[in-house]
Formats: C-alpha cells, sequence, structure tokens
C-alpha cells in the first residue's frame, strides 16, 4: 500500500482576475536536481496536466468526493537532469459542478520529494492565468465540463525550461492542505490510464464546406438561480428573448440541434415547423424557457440573408440577448416540478415583486420582445455568457457545397509517418471525415504546419449507420478548436473524448496546411486481459471480444455508463461492468474504488445515490440495490475480505435507509426516480413500485450471504428476516390475480394497468415469485402476452440472462446472445449499444443514442462463466467450480482469472462421443468439476471425477 504524504505546503492559486466559470492558470516552479529519487505528489481542484521540463507527464485528479479527496504521484526521476529543471502545470477551475465534480475552491496542492527531502517553499510557486484557453466556452453537456477552446498564437511556451517567467506573480498560498474541504487526502488507488497511439484507418471524405451565419448559444442559469453552482434540475418561468433587424422582408428558418429553448414566438406570431418570415427593420424573437432544464444553456442557428442584426433593445446599444424574468411559478408548475421526482430540483425565484405569474404570461401571450425591455425583470445577458463560438453549433450545421478540394499526401493521414497538404478552397472549409476504425476514448493529438489564424475545428461522432445515416452526438459538444500559431506545432488535447468519426475542418486558410499524425492517445484503465472466450461459433466470440472493447471504452477512474456523451458513474451500470471487467482482466481494484465511491455518498443522501459523485443530488433505488448485491459479488469473486469489511459498514447504513422508507403495508416507498429499463413500464416518481421492492428484496439477502461470510451472523439473521418479511408484503399487495402477473407498482392504493416483462423477471429472480407464480413470470420473462411491456435495453437483458441460467436454460441463452447482441454486430458496431432498437428494420429512425455502453456488455460475462462454465464457488474462488453449459457448441476454450491464478478450460462436446474436459488451475485451488452429460476430465493433467 502507497504510503501516506505529509503535507507541507498547501493549496496555492494566482493572485490575478479570473473568471468564475473556466478558469484556467499556469504554474511553474524552477529547482536543482543533484540525482537520486524524485517524486512528485499533486492533486487540484479541479483538474490539472503536468508538465516536466517541457515533457507531458499526466493529468488528473481522479473524480472525487470533496470529503475523500484523491491525489496523484509521479516518479519524475527519468524526466531530470542534473542541475536546473521545471516543474509546470496547468489547473482548470470549472467553477461549478457536473457529473464528476461538486464545486469547491479552486487550487493547485503539489509537493516534490527529492534524495534529500521535501521542497517546501510556496513562494518558489509563480502563476498566471493561461490566455491561450477560452473560458466563456459552451458547456460539454449537464455531465461533463466545457468546450475546449485553445488559441496556439499565445501560447508563449510557458512549460519549457528556458521560459522567463519573472513577469509572473508568485503563487498565492490559499489554505492549508487539509483545508475543511479536500478532506481525507489519499492517494488515487488505481493505476494512471494508458495513452496508447490509434491512427485513423479510412479517409471517408473530403469536401468543402460553407458556415451558416447566425448562430448564438446563451448560458441562462447565472438569471434564473444565480446562487446555483450544482448539476440539479433547475424550473423556472421565464423567457428569451431578442430583436432582429432585418434588411428587408425574409424568410428565416431554425436549426435546433440539441440544447433547444422551448416554443419560439417571432413577431407574435407561433414559429411553426421551424420556419418564419421577417419584416423589414426590427422583429420580435421570444422562445419560451418555462420548464424543467437539467443545463439551463441554450443554443440556436438561424438560417437567413445575410445582414440579420440582433439586440435585445432593438437600435439602442445593448446585449444580442436577455433574460425576461424568472417569474412566479403557477401551481401548474409547481405540480410539473412535484411530477418529476427529483427532490433536489432547484426552483428559479422571481427576480422582483413585478415578476408575477401573470406578468409572465401575459409577456408570452404578446410575444413582444420590445414590451419588456423597460420592465425591471428584463436581464441583458453579459458577454461572458454569450460563447463567441461554438464548435459543435457551427460543424454541426455547416453545408457542404460543390467545390474541388485540393489535397496531396492524402495515405499520409492513415500512416502517421508521411505530410498531407490541403490547400485553400476559394475562401470556404475543408471538412475531411476520418475513422478510427474502432469506439475509442482519449485525447486527440497532431502535428501541423499552417499560417497563423488556420483553425482546426474537431467534431467527432460515434457510428454511420449502414443506410448511411450519420449519427452525431446532439444533446453534447463532442467538439473543440485550436488555432494555429505560425509554422510547426504539435497539440494535445486537454479534454478526453470518445468517438469512431472525427470531422476534422480546416477553416480561415490563408495558405497550404500540412498535417501529419492525426491520432487518438487511446485512454483507459489498463486492460490486462487474463480471461478469454473461443468457441465453435464464430459470432459467439465476436460478441464477446465486442463486450471486451465496450467494457474497455467505459473504463477510466470509475467505471463509466459511456465514453462520449456522459463518462459518468453510474451505480447500476457499474455493477454489470465489475462482472464483465473480473472475467476479461481480474483486477479489483477500480471495482472495489466504485464501490466504496458510492458508499460514500451515504454522507449525502439517505440511500446511496445513483451516480457519484455528481452535483446532481440524485437516487435511483434499483442502482442502490443493485450496489448492495455488487458487494457481494466483489467479495465473492476477489475474496478481498478487508474491503468487504468496509464495505459491509456502508451496507448496513444503506439498510437503515431503506428501512426508514417502509410504509405501513411492510412496501417500500420514496420519492425518487425509479426506472428500471428504457422501456414504458409504469414507474412514478412516488409510491409503491413493485420492481424495486423485490430488488429490494434481492439485495437483503445478497447482503445477508456477505455478513454470514463474514461471521456477522446478527446482521445475516436481520437482513434475511427484513427479505422475508419484504417478499410476503410484495406478494399480498402487488399480485394480481386476474393478469396472473405482479402489477408495475401502485396508484392511488390500486394496482396500476400496466404490466411489464421487468417486473417479472425482477420478481422472477429476487426469489420473491415462488410455485405457482414463479413459473407463470418465468413464461412471462420468455415470451411477453401481448400488452405487457417488453424489453428495451440490453442493461435489462443482462438479468433475462441471469434467469436462463438459473432456469439451466444454456441453449434458449445462446440463442437470445446471438439474436440481440447478434444484430448490434451485424449493424456493424464495434461496441455495444445503450438501447435495443429495430428501427432500421422497420425502415425509419437512429439505431440508439450511445452506441457504447458498458451496460450492455452481458454476454462476456455469461459466455465465461456459464457457458465455458468456471464460477466461484464461494469467496475468492474458494472452491472453483467448472461446470460448462454448452448447448449446441461443439468445442469451447478459454481462461478464468481467479485471485489464486488463472484457470484454463478446454472442452469437446462432439455429437455422439464423451464430453471431455480438460482444465488447468493453480494447485492452490480447491476445484469442483461438473460435467454436462458422461464423459472424461482432467484436471493439471491427471484424470479427475465430475463432481
Amino acid at each position: 500500500m502507497q504510503r501516506m504524504v505529509t503535507w507541507q505546503e498547501g493549496w496555492l492559486w494566482s493572485s490575478a482576475a479570473l473568471p468564475k466559470r473556466n478558469a484556467f492558470v499556469r504554474f511553474r516552479r524552477s529547482f536543482n536536481y543533484a540525482g537520486g529519487r524524485a517524486v512528485l505528489h499533486i492533486t487540484a481542484d479541479s483538474r490539472y496536466v503536468l508538465y516536466v521540463n517541457g515533457a507531458y507527464v499526466g493529468q488528473g485528479p481522479v473524480r472525487a468526493w470533496p470529503g475523500h479527496w484523491r491525489y496523484d504521484s509521479y516518479d519524475i526521476e527519468p524526466h531530470l537532469r542534473l542541475g536546473d529543471n521545471v516543474l509546470a502545470v496547468l489547473v482548470n477551475h470549472f467553477g461549478e459542478g457536473n457529473f464528476q465534480y461538486i464545486p469547491g475552491p479552486p487550487g493547485l496542492l503539489a509537493q516534490l520529494e527529492l534524495a534529500s527531502g521535501a521542497l517546501s517553499s510556496a513562494d518558489a510557486w509563480r502563476a498566471s492565468p493561461d490566455p491561450a484557453f477560452v473560458s466563456a466556452a459552451p458547456r460539454i453537456s449537464v455531465q461533463q465540463g466545457f468546450e475546449e477552446q485553445y488559441d496556439g498564437r499565445l501560447d508563449d511556451g510557458w512549460r519549457l525550461p528556458g521560459y522567463d517567467d519573472r513577469a509572473w506573480a508568485p503563487a498565492v498560498s490559499l489554505r492549508p492542505a487539509d483545508d475543511g474541504w479536500h478532506r481525507d487526502l489519499r492517494p488515487r488507488g488505481i493505476p494512471f490510464l494508458t495513452l496508447e497511439p490509434v491512427l485513423p484507418q479510412r479517409v471517408v471524405s473530403v469536401e468543402v464546406v460553407h458556415s451558416r451565419f447566425y448562430r448564438h448559444t446563451i448560458y441562462a442559469r447565472p438569471y434564473l438561480t444565480p446562487q446555483d453552482l450544482s448539476s440539479n434540475h433547475v424550473a423556472c418561468h421565464a423567457y428569451l428573448a431578442t430583436q432582429i433587424w432585418s434588411p428587408a422582408e425574409a424568410a428565416i428558418r431554425f436549426i435546433l440541434p440539441h440544447k433547444q429553448p422551448g416554443p419560439l414566438k417571432v413577431n407574435g406570431r407561433p414559429v411553426e415547423d421551424l420556419e418564419a418570415r421577417l419584416r423589414a427593420g426590427w422583429n420580435s424573437l421570444v422562445a419560451s424557457l418555462r420548464s424543467i432544464h437539467h443545463l439551463p444553456e441554450f443554443s440556436l442557428c438561424i438560417e437567413g440573408p445575410a445582414g440579420l442584426r440582433f439586440c435585445a433593445t432593438g437600435d439602442q446599444p445593448g446585449a444580442p440577448w436577455a433574460i425576461v424574468g424568472p417569474f412566479a411559478a403557477s401551481d401548474a408548475d409547481l405540480q410539473g416540478v412535484e411530477a418529476n421526482g427529483d427532490t433536489s430540483t432547484v426552483l428559479a425565484r422571481p427576480l422582483t415583486p413585478e415578476a408575477t405569474c401573470a406578468a409572465g404570461e401575459t409577456f408570452w401571450a404578446a410575444g413582444d420582445a420590445p414590451s419588456a425591455s423597460a420592465t425591471p425583470y428584463f436581464q441583458p445577458v453579459q458577454p461572458n455568457h454569450l460563447p463567441a463560438a461554438d464548435i459543435f453549433l457551427q460543424a454541426y450545421t455547416d453545408r457542404a457545397v460543390e467545390a474541388e478540394v485540393r489535397i496531396a499526401g492524402i495515405d499520409g493521414l492513415l500512416s502517421g509517418n508521411e505530410w498531407t497538404t490541403i490547400y485553400p478552397a476559394c475562401g470556404k472549409d475543408v471538412r475531411v471525415l476520418l475513422d478510427y476504425g474502432k469506439e475509442v476514448i482519449g485525447f486527440h493529438r497532431f502535428e501541423i504546419v499552417a499560417p497563423a489564424g488556420a483553425i482546426v475545428d474537431l467534431h467527432n461522432f460515434e457510428f454511420i449507420q449502414p443506410d448511411g445515416r450519420y449519427n452525431f452526438a446532439e444533446g453534447m459538444n463532442n467538439s473543440c478548436r485550436y488555432i494555429c500559431r505560425d509554422g510547426y506545432q504539435v497539440y494535445q488535447t486537454y479534454v478526453r473524448r470518445g468517438f469512431q468519426y472525427t470531422c476534422l475542418t480546416l477553416r480561415n486558410m490563408t495558405g497550404p496546411v500540412r498535417l501529419r499524425r492525426t491520432e487518438v492517445l487511446f485512454s483507459t484503465y489498463p486492460q490486462s486481459r487474463r480471461g478469454s472466450f473461443a468457441s465453435s461459433d464464430a459470432q459467439l466470440d465476436r460478441i464477446w471480444q465486442i463486450g471486451a472493447h465496450t467494457l474497455r471504452c467505459c473504463a477510466e477512474d470509475t467505471y463509466t455508463d459511456c465514453p462520449t456523451y456522459e463518462q459518468t458513474h453510474w451505480v447500476g451500470d457499474a455493477r454489470n461492468e465489475a462482472l464483465v471487467d473480473w472475467v476479461v482482466n481480474g483486477d479489483p481494484r477500480l471495482w472495489y474504488r466504485c464501490l466504496q465511491q458510492t458508499g460514500q455518498s451515504l454522507e449525502r443522501s439517505p440511500i446511496t445515490e445513483s451516480h457519484v459523485p455528481s452535483a446532481w443530488e440524485s437516487i435511483l433505488p434499483a442502482w442502490s440495490f443493485l450496489w448492495m448485491r455488487a458487494c457481494r459479488e466483489y467479495y465473492l469473486f476477489t475474496g478481498d475480505a478487508e474491503g468487504a469489511r468496509q464495505l459491509l459498514d456502508y451496507i448496513e447504513q444503506n439498510v437503515n435507509g431503506v428501512v426508514q422508507h417502509l410504509d405501513d403495508r411492510g412496501l417500500f416507498d420514496i420519492h425518487a426516480w425509479n426506472m428500471f429499463d428504457w422501456a414504458a413500464m409504469d414507474t412514478p416518481t412516488h409510491g409503491v413500485v413493485t420492481h424495486q421492492n423485490c430488488l429490494a428484496v434481492h439485495a437483503l439477502r445478497d447482503a445477508a450471504d456477505l455478513a454470514a461470510w463474514l461471521a456477522r451472523r446478527d446482521l445475516a439473521d436481520d437482513w434475511r428476516q427484513r427479505a422475508n418479511a419484504l417478499s410476503a408484503a410484495i406478494n399480498a399487495h402487488l399480485w394480481n390475480e386476474e393478469q396472473g402477473a405482479y402489477t408495475d407498482c401502485l396508484r392511488d392504493g390500486a394496482h396500476s394497468p400496466v404490466y411489464s416483462q421487468q417486473t417479472q423477471t425482477a420478481a422472477y429472480i429476487s426469489g420473491v415469485a415462488t410455485a405457482a407464480r414463479a413459473r407463470r413470470c418465468w413464461q412471462i420473462m420468455e415470451d411477453p402476452p401481448q400488452g405487457f411491456v417488453r424489453a428495451g435495453s440490453p442493461f435489462f437483458e443482462f438479468f433475462l440472462l441471469e434467469g436462463y441460467q438459473r432456469e439451466g436454460k444454456a441453449q434458449e441463452l445462446l440463442e437470445t446472445i446471438r439474436r440481440d447482441w447478434g444484430f448490434t454486430a451485424d449493424m456493424g458496431a464495434t461496441a455495444f449499444w445503450e438501447t435495443w432498437s429495430w428501427e432500421l428494420v422497420k425502415g425509419a429512425g437512429r439505431l440508439t443514442r450511445s452506441h457504447c455502453h458498458g451496460w450492455s456488455a452481458a454476454p462476456t460475462f455469461f459466455l465465461s462463466t456459464y457457458v465455458l462454465g468456471v464460477q466461484p464457488g464461494g469467496p475468492g474462488f474458494r472452491p472453483t467450480v467448472i461446470e460448462p453449459h454448452p448447448a449446441d457448441l461443439v468445442w469451447c476454450r478459454g481462461v478464468m482469472p481467479t485471485p489464486a491464478g488463472d484457470v484454463e478450460v478446454q472442452w469437446e462436446n462432439r455429437p455422439g462421443q464423451p464430453f471431455v474436459l480438460r482444465a488447468g488451475a493453480p494447485e492452490a485451488l480447491e476445484v469442483k468439476i461438473r460435467l454436462p452429460r458422461a464423459g472424461t476430465a482432467t484436471l493439471n493433467g491427471r484424470p479427475v471425477p465430475s463432481a
């Protein structure tokens, strides 16, 4: 275990005036090195990038709760030379929350330990704002930080040893290391992420594009809830307003790819089909914001004639946009907040006493922007809340034009060793679409020779459907911009991004631009790939590999839902991902970190939160119950008793939270986000929801197993009793005899008319349904009757496969994998999708939102544990059980990691011949072999009987 650092340094920051949002500060420290050990301990709020003598070393820290902050330790000796050396650190302070970060005070905390001892003295550090990064940039999404925009012309080489930093002010010491906010400072606990270069595999297209004139992004939160820095939902009664001057009567069209406002009115008339007409002179444009927003940032592009001007105050000088309101909420607004189910929703209060609900409704009815400009609730939007550039919006709305592109050495984009030269295209921009061959996540890096001011825009997305439709990443700014200085330069992006395709657009070319090594530094948790699977069915082998790749793309400093849209540690997703990770890699460290981090959310909420650590306070009970199951599975697979005991303490606290939410009938009832699957289940935010009651039973029973393994019989007995009591209550109140099924929920005390495959599955796998009810649930799971809600995502089908396993239906399990995951593979997927979609088969629609979702990699787990047949028979695989389920497979071989070493299995299931199994395992492991039919088995070359 890495030793804890005794901090002599404190938190540092710049004395300069800085933006409140998305601030970038550069730090430098020179020192003399005489040889020997050199370790730098470093962390920051919010994130840092470290350079030593101009060389990139790494970035961090890992996401963490403020009360459990983490630091990194680097062996920097290989980067040093005898004599003078320099540390250079870029720190980005978000200034507001996202789904990976809870807003806190800014700062850099760093301590250098040399063979001669720790270097102290905070005044040795100097600090300066970084002018090259644009702070007033759009948010990527509510889940992530800000779109990266960098002006290389303002990069003065500050990372290099010879740089003269005497004009920089000394860094300011803000507070001690243990500052009351960043507490429990500990090492990161997991390896650093990979940096594996990946080059494009093909150039899909090269074309000339032209940008549309009028693009606007407005950050509205400071005008709605100015004191709120969270990522909680914002409910508001407000409007966005401007006036448009047109030189003549003209038609306009709105393009709203994402971050859309509500309904639009032009000159008081509702906009229909996103089209409207302007009269000559000034025109009113009003957009309703009266709704609930997760990210109060709005983007719109207006296609219209040249010469339009935008000013919220018309011909009076002023801001181009204004927020009108917020106004008082109506009863209907408040009911919408209540129905939303998010108890952390922030309600925007009336700006002034005059901002009544009636005043707001009167303003919207008229749709007249000029009428609000003299009112006390008219708020001009400041320039720092109006990004000058929105790279996603520009790239998304670019229009291809017929023009010749002159390009030399295009193969250089693929080889990485040759230069590609792209020439200006008559004042237009040139867009090159690159395919990296598979889903990747990491940092863009490229070499470029360009004239000063040339712009490189990168717009990423995940998939091109077989019908040719591009699945752009609407819902996020998966994009960035680099502005070139003159001559040769190398740029590596600061933000990690997930994608397969990149639109690389060159703008403002005043001369030829040369590119080389347009690569991605693939950055994920290191993969040991101890596990493997191969069989007589090539399709299943391919599915196993796609699942392993999906897992890799969703493993960073935590398991994440996806590498692209959110990069968020969703707790329920992580349960499935951890099981897949074990059969692929057998590394427990990321698994434990995720379980521990989830338990730490109990310091804020009554039961564990849905995603952590996040500035959105959200409870999703199904995820909490899956976390409890995952704690048992962690001990079962890893045998880590010390870690399991710590998790047991969290589970005990979680159970206490569950008990507090039992109603008079003994049923679990909580105001929360009660989803289980992306499907039309009836899961209201208030009241008794059946599936989560069933999942609670399962969680309590699994937790009781864990407690018993750890010799806590008191907890085990109590939790089993509670599980049995809850199971009895479910059967007494939630089974519907007429339908022969469990209702989805109770509404006003009565059974909901909605019944689902998902609810019956939860009842079955939890053991709530027994005897005849269990058989009925199984029938519905296998073949849902007409009118029952069916599976909506691969995530849910993890539990369906679990049901097949319990029933011993190996053939049905394989056929489900081949049908559902095989469809995904046949569509050209390199990673598994978030949802099932048969829309392409039906002839229309987009296949899915996210094309890489870790929760969807179930087959990789079941093929290794159930089909190959290697499972833990007790904590730490003691004993190890080898019990193949071949179904129609003729042969299979693979490796299962265990804490004691790898278990290798190969078997043959040839028709008309005895079953043959050969296994190899560490001698220290007790191995039990169970053959599916008559045959022979050997272990480490010695014959063994079948158990």
